[in-house]
Formats: structure tokens, sequence, C-alpha cells
């Protein structure tokens, strides 16, 4: 049997350790699929206080809601405009490709929140595109012109 000298030895301890930790996380090594993330639009339980987007608001009106817009009259009560928005889903998907133009940015603001949430509606034929956080979503359960009636 061969004898092996002290240094032999920590070199075997070293890579041996090395394995060890490479096996250990060989899952973060590895590509996942992520499967499809399907979210809510809101936050659980979020008390909205108000809507905005460009000069035109949703705004919490004592025990109801208001719509405050240039256009005047809108075809959605505000009671559907904040059903439609406690309503939404948002399933993630890639980022969208030929996506032209300048977004509908729109800021949510949440009780209890310093900052408002920040969406970026792209409406596309078809489909409404969502970047919320550096993140892309495809827009379900609900339709743009019920978030937004003031946009036509």
């Amino acid at each position: 049997m061969a004898l092996m000298s002290q240094r032999a030895m920590n070199n075997v301890v070293i890579f041996a350790m090395l394995i060890m930790i490479a096996l250990f996380n060989i899952d973060k090594f590895l590509p996942v699929e992520s499967p499809s993330v399907l979210r809510p639009l809101l936050p659980e339980n979020a008390h909205v206080l108000k809507v905005e987007q460009g000069e035109s608001q949703l705004v919490r009106s004592g025990r109801g809601w208001r719509q405050i817009t240039v256009d005047g009259e809108m075809e959605v009560t505000p009671e559907e405009q904040i059903t439609a928005w406690r309503e939404g889903m948002l399933s993630s998907t890639g980022e969208p490709i030929g996506i032209t133009g300048e977004p509908l940015v729109t800021v949510v603001w949440l009780a209890g929140q310093s900052d408002g949430q920040v969406y970026a509606f792209y409406p596309v034929e078809g489909v409404t595109y969502v970047r919320v956080e550096n993140t892309w979503y495809e827009l379900s359960n609900t339709t743009l012109t019920s978030l937004l009636p003031w946009y036509q």
C-alpha cells in the first residue's frame, strides 16, 4: 500500500470537499424551465387608494369611488373599474417581440405603501402586455378598457 504525504492528503480532502459542494448545488447549475406563473394584478387584500394614468384617475371617495377625467362620462362605472383591477390576472411571459410605441404607464397607490405600484401597459392586437418590476406579463381575466376606461 502506498503512503501519501501530508500535503497529498490535504489535496485529496480539498478536492473531495469541492466535489461535494458541486454535487449539493448541481440543481443551481442546471437550466430550469420556469412554469407559467399566474398572479393577481393587485396584491391579495390590498386596499387601493387611487389609480392614476396620465391626467385621469380613479379615486376612493368615502366608501365609494369616482373617476376624474377630462373626457367626461365613462361607459364603465367606477365600481366596475375597481372590480376589474381586483379580478385581473397576470400570466408570466417572455419579452415580447415587436413592441413599438410608448406604454400606458399607470400608478396604483395602495394603503400602507409609500411608493405607488407602477404598471406599463403595452396594448398589441389581441393581447395586452404588462411590465411590472422589470418582468413581462400578459393581462388576463379582464381588458385594458375595463381597467382604464378613459383609454380608447
